[in-house]
């Protein structure tokens, strides 16, 4: 018996059995698991957060029920779809796979409060994403002709004595005839960029009327009540939105990173492609 235990081909054999059983084991708790749908307490809670966010109030205990159904019957539907291989190849729960595993890298990663020369080197870099635009207060008198003879004697009247009148001169304009701290980027969604240009090659004077400037609608006859130039807020006024932004960017960076590290992980083979 003893040299019977001692035999290479024994111990090869009840080796075997062991991984066999061990394998039927792992196999029946994985038939197992794959056969039991388990609602938690987090799905729960998630489930009544969604609900409350759509209706406005918590759901009632037939509400709840009707949600785990919905939830069960959609897991269970889910893994028959697995298992028919239907997943595969699918562009839609591709997509939505890799939208996962991209929030979940983005959230890996939390970053650390940025010190202060990095944070105002950044700003520096990113100055036109936080500078504040130039803007205009103006009145203006309308001609839907360029060329309109009236132009000439219209800013002479205005520069005159009958400049109280200007309401009442030129032709009728569908939207505003004064414009009150009007940043540049609404000037030319309003009235085009060749008035924007005009603008900014006008005096802030209240008390003179200057122009023609042309527009997308015409020509205007323009006085320029109030400019403000464009500037850069200091650092410290607007630290909390520029600290976010720079949060972001760095966040971005770090996922775009850790994809090209999965990506990496792969040979890419495309079809017809030169070597």
């Amino acid at each position: 018996m003893t040299r019977l235990l001692r035999e290479p081909l024994v111990h090869f054999i009840v080796l075997a059995g062991l991984i066999f059983a061990a394998c039927g084991w792992f196999s029946q708790r994985a038939q197992k698991a794959e056969a039991t749908i388990t609602v938690t307490e987090a799905d729960i809670e998630r489930m009544s957060a969604l609900y409350a966010i759509e209706a406005g109030n918590l759901p009632t205990s037939d509400d709840l029920r009707a949600m785990i159904a919905d939830h069960v019957q959609q897991e269970a539907l889910a893994r028959e779809a697995r298992k028919l291989g239907m997943a595969h190849g699918d562009t839609v729960i591709e997509r939505r796979l890799a939208q996962k595993i991209t929030f979940m890298l983005s959230g890996m990663d939390r970053l650390q409060p940025p010190a202060d020369e990095t944070l105002a080197a950044w700003y520096e870099t990113n100055a036109d994403r936080f500078t504040e635009p130039a803007r205009w207060s103006f009145q203006h008198v309308y001609f839907s002709d360029p060329a309109d003879p009236r132009l000439g004697p219209a800013l002479a009247s205005l520069n005159g004595d009958a400049a109280t009148g200007w309401r009442q001169l030129g032709d009728p304009f569908m939207l505003q005839r004064e414009y009150g701290s009007l940043p540049a980027r609404e000037i030319v969604r309003q009235f085009g960029a060749a008035f924007l240009a005009k603008l900014e090659t006008l005096e802030a004077d209240p008390g003179a009327w200057q122009g023609p400037a042309r527009s997308s609608f015409g020509a205007h006859l323009v006085r320029i009540i109030d400019k403000t130039e464009a500037r850069l807020p200091p650092l410290e006024q607007v630290r909390p939105a520029v600290e976010a932004a720079w949060k972001e960017e760095m966040q971005r960076e770090r996922t775009a990173e850790a994809i090209d590290e999965i990506v990496g992980k792969y040979d890419v083979v495309i079809a017809g492609a030169r070597e």
